[in-house]
């Protein structure tokens, strides 16, 4: 049908007029002289002739109209699946995060109040956050934070809803630590709220990698939980005594959720101390 076509327009650009004229006359000669069925077959390939070259571009425009719309619909379909694959991968570590909270319960003589981290102080220096449970849970000030990795702190101020937890890293928390193998009692400190800083006596032996725990002195933090590895060991001032820079095993920055311990602090010994 395409030659057909190209063979026409050639006959009137080139000018054979005479040619043309023979060619349409012989043409209407045949068409009179055919049968009805041979008529309507020379018609319909003269017409589609003409009309083929409009016909596929208005078959290209729609094929591209579909491909289009199909490329649209297969994004929002990969968007889609990104988002649930995304909400999914969130449940699974929720989920791992609740398994080793019910084991990580029954280590402890309190009970343990589940929380989620829903604030951060606008501070230079991450020191104090801010949960989502109080007085309205059980949680008063005083009472040890910790999550699964270790020590976090200890609430500040607890009102009905929420409460405000210092960190491990504030300048203003003092912490009795014991070095995990030689039970040698030390205190630990952050002097500029980033870095720990742990005074232990020389005869300790404390040396890199060592772990430090809570001592359970000054009526607080129990014994026990997780504070952090010795990254460095140096001289102090004073020859008994050596100062390292602590690692805690707590990431405070990536904090969601931590466990308040309703135990209340015993002031009998803190008033002993005090004497």
């Amino acid at each position: 049908m395409l030659r057909a076509f190209r063979f026409i327009v050639e006959l009137f650009t080139q000018r054979h007029g005479v040619v043309a004229f023979v060619f349409f006359l012989m043409l209407g000669f045949l068409m009179r002289q055919a049968p009805n069925f041979v008529r309507e077959n020379i018609v319909s390939t003269a017409l589609g002739s003409v009309f083929y070259p409009a016909q596929m571009v208005i078959s290209s425009i729609n094929s591209f109209r579909s491909v289009v719309s199909e490329n649209e619909q297969l994004k929002e379909e990969n968007a889609r699946l990104r988002q649930e694959t995304y909400y999914a991968s969130e449940a699974l570590q929720e989920l791992a995060r609740l398994h080793t909270l019910v084991r990580f319960d029954d280590k402890w003589d309190f009970p343990i109040v589940t929380s989620r981290v829903v604030g951060h102080n606008p501070g230079r220096f991450l020191t104090t956050l801010v949960i989502n449970r109080g007085t309205n849970h059980g949680v008063k000030e005083n009472m040890p934070v910790f999550s699964m990795k270790g020590l976090v702190g200890k609430v500040t101020k607890a009102s009905y809803t929420h409460s405000r937890v210092q960190l491990l890293v504030d300048p203003n928390l003092k912490l009795s630590v014991i070095e995990k193998k030689s039970r040698i009692v030390g205190f630990l400190e952050s002097v500029d709220g980033r870095m720990l800083t742990a005074m232990i006596p020389t005869h300790a032996g404390v040396k890199e990698g060592d772990t430090l725990v809570t001592s359970g002195l000054g009526g607080i933090f129990p014994k026990g939980i997780p504070v952090g590895t010795v990254k460095a060991v140096r001289k102090a001032d004073l020859d008994v005594m050596r100062s390292m820079d602590v690692v805690p095993f707590q990431e405070f920055a990536a904090l969601e959720e931590v466990f308040v311990m309703e135990k209340e602090p015993e002031w009998i010994i803190q008033e002993l101390l005090d004497e």
